[in-house]
């Protein structure tokens, strides 16, 4: 008995230290991605904007010195699947301005143990969502040229968020639309675009696309609208941004959000 006993106090040492090694390998992962995106310097201000974006982003702060990124905290709520009941989660977000691109970090929490890590990635052209049980056990991954695609709609849809990339990130082609304007990025999995409309006091307060791949159920994907809020203004870590927002898909069946949250801290990264 005591052999056995032994047997398996070693089999869990062991397991301990492959999950420590794991989650790791993973760390080090984002904190990689995270720092490439701060990297590439501010270019100077474009003067080619559609007027109410340009007075958008300037009501933001960030004409003055515009950084090279952006690092943000959510306290937010996901539903996991559809007609789920809402987890909360906290995360925090790395959001390029010079170049296209955006790491998200999730925890999802069991009391006080991180269950689940999830990492969302726009890096380099490359979209990519893993997901892993206590930050190393893998639990799913999405990539190719449909997480590409979807990946860069989100960076597109977060902008407001961002007032530096829309004063100085020239990979966004900006159109303007008679209810607002249009931002559109081209990826290895198609074009990227979203649209903006304000509101009365001109600053932004929807968003949407046509079409975004969502995987369903059975593991397939559809491309579905895709629809976004932004709302509560303030002035917090040097910009003014939308403090609250909320995104879903539209479905057959109608519209649900799998995402809501606020923002709880925001910095600047300089050049």
């Amino acid at each position: 008995m005591k052999s056995i006993l032994i047997g398996l106090g070693v089999l869990v040492v062991v397991a301990l230290v492959g999950v420590l090694l794991l989650a790791a390998g993973f760390s080090r992962q984002i904190a990689r991605a995270e720092a490439r995106l701060t990297e590439i310097p501010p270019g100077p201000v474009r003067t080619d904007l559609p007027a109410a974006l340009q007075a958008f982003a300037e009501r933001g702060l960030a004409g003055a010195r515009p950084g090279a990124a952006v690092r943000l905290t959510q306290a937010a709520e996901m539903r996991l699947d559809r007609g789920a009941t809402w987890t909360a989660l906290s995360a925090r977000q790395t959001i390029a301005a010079a170049e296209p691109g955006f790491a998200w970090v999730a925890e999802m929490k069991i009391g006080p143990i991180p269950a689940v890590r999830v990492i969302d990635s726009y890096v380099d052209g490359v979209g990519r969502l893993e997901i892993r049980g206590l930050g190393a056990v893998p639990m799913g991954s999405d990539t190719g040229p449909e997480a590409t695609l979807g990946e860069a709609q989100r960076y597109l849809a977060e902008l407001p968020w961002v007032p530096d990339a829309i004063l100085t990130n020239r990979a966004i082609t900006w159109t303007e639309l008679p209810d607002g304007v249009g931002a559109a990025l081209e990826t290895a999995g198609g074009t990227a675009s979203v649209r903006f409309g304000f509101d009365a006091a001109g600053d932004i307060a929807t968003m949407e696309a046509d079409e975004r791949p969502a995987k369903l159920a059975d593991g397939t994907v559809a491309l579905l609208p895709w629809r976004g809020w932004f709302k509560d203004y303030a002035e917090i870590g040097g910009r003014r941004i939308p403090v609250q927002g909320e995104v879903g898909y539209v479905y057959p069946e109608g519209y649900e959000s799998y995402w809501r949250g606020r923002i709880t801290g925001y910095a600047v990264v300089a050049e």
